[in-house]
């Protein structure tokens, strides 16, 4: 526990991050990170993550609970082996409508 504990007081600290993320190619999960220690795509990368919005992913379970995923998985399957572009509007509307935020 006590190893533990210390390898994840150094994983988080400011220090090792900027010692892992840089070779590693990602950039720190601290927004105190020293940005000369890190390529011009990763600051760049760092600029957004302090600037821009953060979008939850439908993939990841961010926006959508599972039932509502997984009526709109369905809508996409049925979608792509008939084309039928009204049926799978009408499609997401019923699934929003029964699963998601529009019932």
């Amino acid at each position: 526990r006590d190893a533990a504990i210390a390898w994840l007081t150094v994983a988080g600290s400011k220090e090792g991050q900027d010692a892992f993320n840089p070779v590693k190619g990602s950039i720190p999960a601290r927004s105190d990170g020293d940005k000369s220690l890190y390529d011009v795509y990763l600051q760049s990368a760092m600029d957004d993550w302090a600037t821009d919005t953060v979008v939850g992913s439908l993939a990841h379970g961010v926006v959508a609970n599972d039932s509502w995923k997984s009526e709109i998985d369905t809508a996409m399957g049925l979608f792509l082996v008939d084309l039928d572009v009204e049926g799978y509007q009408s499609a997401l509307v019923s699934a929003c409508e029964t699963s998601g935020p529009c019932k």
